[in-house]
């Protein structure tokens, strides 16, 4: 699946790398999300009979886009990227062997190359050294008591199964940079986590990125306490993850004080107008936490 607003210069080459797959029994659904570029052109000039092309002419926004498309597919596992990401010719044979072999498995993630505006590498995610199978529940306690690294990956970076899909839900509309984080949190109640120590895609980063927004708006600061706020609030996952209140404590002192160092590098740096921007999300943050 992968939702297009505006990717004229990228889209191309994110189709072709599905394409271009060794494995071919999939459907690839690209949504054209009411683009105001030449993004529909370059999705309407492939013609294969696995591609199937969806046009909206009122935008749902990213994360709007993305359940948009969740609803749409009909397989039995789910794959996502964004229009300006790529796949390596394996990848999805890869993550699909790991799923299919190991049924305890919600969720299969790999290595992860960085790329820039042009294509050229920036550096490499990693979950750990080796490819190797975790605790679902462990390592999202592990997630929740630390918040400090998306081990996992982006969306390209992953698969799961529909089956699991029908009992998480749909992605969060409270998240947007921490929409995936978030979903994997949840994928992870209902099984294990495998890591493929193999680089499977090309994670796209550049100043018209989502993460490049979240860092300048400083939107990540009110969506890390929010997270924390979803997920100790909520009985059903302090049991399934063993979050305790002393977890809960921690985590948001740390977090406070993260956000208070990032804060202070700001100012020292003379990047005024952001160092405000983000103690606003803070004091709103802190406020929200205790109501």
């Amino acid at each position: 699946m992968i939702p297009v607003f505006n990717r004229q210069d990228y889209v191309g080459e994110a189709i072709t790398s599905v394409l271009r797959q060794t494995y071919q029994n999939f459907e690839l659904i690209v949504h054209d999300d009411a683009s105001t570029d030449a993004s529909l052109a370059v999705i309407k000039s492939f013609h294969d009979p696995r591609l199937r092309i969806i046009h909206t002419s009122k935008n749902h926004g990213m994360l709007g886009g993305w359940n948009y498309l969740l609803q749409k597919g009909q397989g039995k596992y789910i794959k996502q990227m964004g229009s300006d990401d790529l796949l390596a010719p394996d990848c999805i044979a890869r993550e699909l062997a790991i799923l299919e072999q190991y049924p305890g498995v919600s969720l299969v993630t790999c290595q992860r190359q960085v790329i820039g505006r042009a294509g050229e590498h920036l550096f490499t995610y990693q979950f750990g050294q080796h490819s190797q199978r975790v605790s679902g529940a462990q390592h999202a306690h592990w997630i929740l008591t630390n918040l400090r690294e998306n081990k996992i990956g982006e969306p390209c970076a992953t698969m799961f199964r529909r089956a699991d899909l029908t009992r998480a839900g749909l992605f969060d509309p409270q998240f947007s940079q921490f929409a995936d984080f978030e979903y994997w949190i949840r994928l992870l109640q209902f099984g294990d986590l495998y890591y493929l120590h193999t680089p499977l895609v090309y994670f796209r980063q550049h100043p018209g990125s989502n993460t490049s927004a979240a860092i300048s708006d400083g939107r990540f600061i009110t969506e890390i306490f929010a997270l924390i706020a979803k997920y100790y609030k909520d009985r059903n996952f302090v049991k399934t993850f063993s979050l305790t209140p002393a977890d809960h404590a921690q985590v948001t002192r740390q977090k406070t004080l993260d956000t208070l160092k990032n804060i202070k590098d700001l100012l020292l740096n003379g990047h005024f107008l952001m160092a405000s921007r983000y103690t606003t999300k803070l004091i709103g943050a802190m406020v929200k936490s205790h109501q």
